[in-house]
């Protein structure tokens, strides 16, 4: 059977975006959720927030301020119904080729020793949604939201400081040292249902 130029491109076409379209899905399908001791969990190995520059300015030395938060929703792109934040800081051991994270605030935690992999999921484990905080939801089907925020060492330093002047971001500015840098993303992925 031979087949005209024109058929088969449409097919082709066809055939590339049912792959596309199973790549989004396995996308957001590699969001897992898990309850424990009352609360909602993530899994997201594919997120891969900690690889591209961010990891070669940890290689680099330079800390790493991540903003991490997980938001339930009622359903895709609404607004969150119940949210958790964190900030982790990470940092590159040199000799040792492994990354440690530290999570900011109340009470502090951290991890040594970590591959960028195991980061990120030292990382996502550090957020839990309480069920009681989801209302109806925790009955119901809900969508889930991660997203990140990620700050070189720099510039984290200079939000914790209320962004104004300091003698360190003159010195900065006079010897003509790179800007610092924003990485942001946020993936959503559902329905899921709580089990009993």
């Amino acid at each position: 059977m031979i087949v005209s130029r024109p058929r088969a491109r449409h097919v082709a076409l066809l055939v590339i975006m049912l792959i596309a379209s199973a790549a989004a899905r396995s996308g957001a399908q590699a969001i897992t959720i898990s309850r424990v001791a009352g609360a909602v969990g993530v899994r997201a190995p594919g997120l891969g927030f900690i690889r591209g520059e961010p990891l070669d300015l940890l290689k680099d030395g330079r800390p790493l301020r991540i903003d991490l938060e997980l938001t339930v929703l009622p359903r895709a792109g609404a607004d969150g119904v119940a949210r958790d934040r964190q900030t982790i800081v990470l940092s590159y051991d040199l000799w040792e080729e492994r990354l440690a994270a530290t999570r900011v605030g109340p009470p502090p935690r951290s991890a040594e020793y970590l591959t960028a992999s195991g980061a990120e999921a030292w990382c996502l484990d550090q957020l839990a949604v309480p069920v009681s905080a989801m209302g109806a939801l925790a009955d119901e089907p809900f969508w889930i939201r991660i997203g990140y925020r990620i700050l070189d060492g720099e510039r984290a330093g200079q939000d914790d400081q209320g962004g104004g002047y300091t003698l360190q971001s003159l010195i900065d500015a006079l010897s003509g040292r790179r800007k610092a840098s924003e990485w942001t993303h946020s993936v959503e992925a559902g329905p899921f249902r709580l089990q009993s």
